[in-house]
């Protein structure tokens, strides 16, 4: 019968940082996500195809609207472009992101999580990237290219004079995703079934607005547009490029980040409850 030394060994791998532990979550929550084919065809292809349109539009333009002093891409179009892309967004919220936390609750995932070495803020970092992630390639990436594209089709003095349209669409972008995917991921740990967190994301997106309307026009209560998510962020969206705007901006940043606040303090007491103590 053989004899094993059963000795100290010294460990001859290598040590990894902990500083990115999220990504590995961020990372397989995209592979999850994107393996969907029906996902990819349905919900990803139609805002790339206006992606494509949008370019195509400022190529026309800068081409062949010179012929014709044509000039419609302007501070309103990049604007304009970010707002219809957030039905998209909120597309991709209720198939990708009501499933997030919702799933992992389902199947006592979380214990395998923190039986790791990640902790809660880890997890909670990686589930919000994976969403953050979606969002922005259809918002902000998007809408980085399309700047460029118009610079430098147009005269390079557009870069010059108008930089701070790039700054715009960066800053306005991150407005409308940071708080909405909060916002998906608080619902979706409040609940083991992806759906009822899908059908509560869409219950605020379509029926604030619709609350606020007839608020407005039953009432006549002005201000009952600040009742809408939507408006809200048009509202800002406005101030930020400039645009012709009639409600106080600094309510509906106030609003935006009582969401964030709110949807933050969700995920860290639905999360607490189910972690494992060492």
């Amino acid at each position: 019968m053989p004899i094993y030394d059963q000795s100290y060994r010294h460990w001859e791998g290598d040590f990894r940082p902990r500083t990115f532990r999220w990504w590995i979550i961020t990372k397989e929550g995209l592979k999850v996500i994107l393996r969907n084919k029906l996902f990819l065809l349905f919900i990803l292809t139609p805002p790339a195809i206006t992606s494509f349109v949008s370019g195509a539009l400022i190529y026309g333009v800068n081409v062949y609207g010179r012929l014709a002093n044509l000039n419609v891409i302007n501070t309103s179009f990049f604007y304009r472009f970010i707002m219809q892309q957030t039905f998209f967004i909120s597309v991709i919220c209720v198939f990708g992101g009501s499933g997030l936390i919702s799933n992992d609750l389902k199947f006592n995932a979380l214990q395998f999580y923190f039986s790791k070495p990640l902790d809660r803020l880890n997890y909670l970092i990686g589930k919000f990237l994976t969403i953050v992630l979606l969002m922005s390639f259809i918002t902000l990436v998007p809408g980085i290219l399309l700047f460029l594209e118009n610079g430098l089709l147009s005269d390079l003095s557009f870069f010059r004079d108008d930089i701070w349209i790039l700054g715009a669409i960066v800053l306005y972008s991150l407005i409308i995703i940071l708080p909405t995917g909060l916002l998906i991921l608080a619902l979706s740990s409040t609940t083991k079934n992806s759906r009822y967190a899908a059908i509560i994301f869409a219950t605020i997106l379509i029926g604030t607005p619709i609350l606020g309307e007839t608020l407005r026009e039953v009432l006549g209560i002005r201000n009952a547009v600040f009742v809408s998510y939507w408006r809200n962020l048009d509202i800002i969206g406005r101030e930020i490029f400039a645009l012709s705007n009639r409600y106080n901006w600094l309510l509906a940043i106030m609003i935006m980040m009582g969401i964030m606040g709110l949807s933050l303090w969700i995920l860290l007491r639905n999360i607490k409850e189910i972690e494992i103590k060492k």
